[in-house]
């Protein structure tokens, strides 16, 4: 028998980033809420929670100090640091060309999207690239320290890569235990979701997101802390505006023994309701034919014993119907 296990209550809490408390100044994506009534559970009994509705803006930067990816560093301690705000190609090749103490000057193949610094200056002079935050945005992630001679060029190894926040990760200190991540193991995380809108639009979380159910490992919620950073666990910079969330949290029984029930004195629950029998499809029987093996997989009804025409059972002549249906198959 098929059974659908369903929460014994459920608390949907609403969320709204102008009413929390927030925690790191000059952002509002890491706050506390504290409930009005806890949410709890007894001993025998767990709470799951779900993300079931977000509406954020994707308002953050893709070049700023918050995505730490806005800095060059030239001749050991020379740095040249970019505005925060939404750069393309364009824009960024301008703000870097157009500073005069900046003693390269950059091109884009628009074919392979590979950047080339070339020195312009009488002197050489190093880029320092292990130490610079803009390395994996131009392209030059995993490229070491290099000194360009006078007149001379690099150009990237990797692509430039201004898409730079995939996706928002809603995290909280709820303590899940059935949530992993490859950054640090057991996660925080209660839902991570994509982001598929340009810059200034709102983010919502969509069919195509994955629901993630955390099972959490408090019997009471009273106060929580929440988080929201991209897939690097950088904190968003949502430049101050406000955005909206929602989380269902459910009750589920923890399934004990009926001998343990008995003797805590318990009396049993009440079994999980079944599925309607119309709903349960099963599937029709089918002959199953292995080499000179046959097998007739047949439905539990009654069945006539006597073929009207021929005399033989319905066994003997669906028996004989495959088998001449193999030899065929054979030829």
């Amino acid at each position: 028998m098929l059974t659908v296990r369903q929460p014994i209550r459920t608390t949907i809490l609403h969320i709204r980033s102008k009413d929390a408390d927030q925690i790191t100044d000059g952002l509002n994506t890491n706050f506390t809420v504290q409930l009005v009534s806890a949410i709890e559970c007894g001993q025998d009994e767990e709470i799951h929670a779900q993300l079931i509705s977000a509406e954020i803006p994707n308002s953050c930067y893709n070049v700023s100090a918050a995505v730490n990816n806005n800095t060059i560093v030239y001749d050991t301690d020379q740095v040249f640091t970019f505005p925060s705000k939404n750069y393309d190609p364009k824009e960024l090749l301008r703000v870097i060309n157009e500073d005069a103490s900046f003693p390269f000057t950059v091109t884009r193949d628009k074919y392979t999207n590979k950047l080339t610094f070339t020195n312009n200056t009488p002197d050489s002079h190093d880029l320092n690239w292990t130490s610079s935050l803009a390395r994996k945005l131009l392209g030059f992630g995993e490229a070491a320290d290099e000194t360009v001679a006078s007149g001379g060029t690099t150009t990237s190894p990797g692509l430039l890569d201004l898409a730079t926040i995939h996706s928002f990760f809603i995290k909280s200190d709820l303590a899940a235990g059935n949530v992993l991540s490859t950054r640090a193991g057991q996660s925080t995380t209660l839902q991570k979701i994509s982001v598929d809108v340009n810059g200034f639009g709102i983010v919502y979380l969509n069919t195509s997101d994955y629901r993630t159910v955390s099972v959490l490992q408090k019997p009471s919620i009273s106060f929580i802390t929440f988080t929201l950073t991209d897939q690097n666990n950088n904190l968003l910079d949502l430049n101050d505006i406000n955005y909206e969330f929602s989380i269902q949290f459910m009750i589920y029984p923890i399934p004990v023994r009926e001998e343990a029930r008995r003797r805590r004195g318990e009396e049993a629950p009440p079994p999980p309701r079944a599925l309607p029998q119309a709903l349960i499809q099963q599937p029709p029987p089918q002959p199953f034919v292995g080499g000179n093996d046959i097998e007739i997989v047949e439905e539990e009804r009654t069945i006539d014993d006597t073929h009207p025409v021929e005399g033989k059972t319905h066994i003997e002549k669906e028996a004989e119907k495959t088998i001449l249906d193999h030899i065929i198959d054979g030829l």
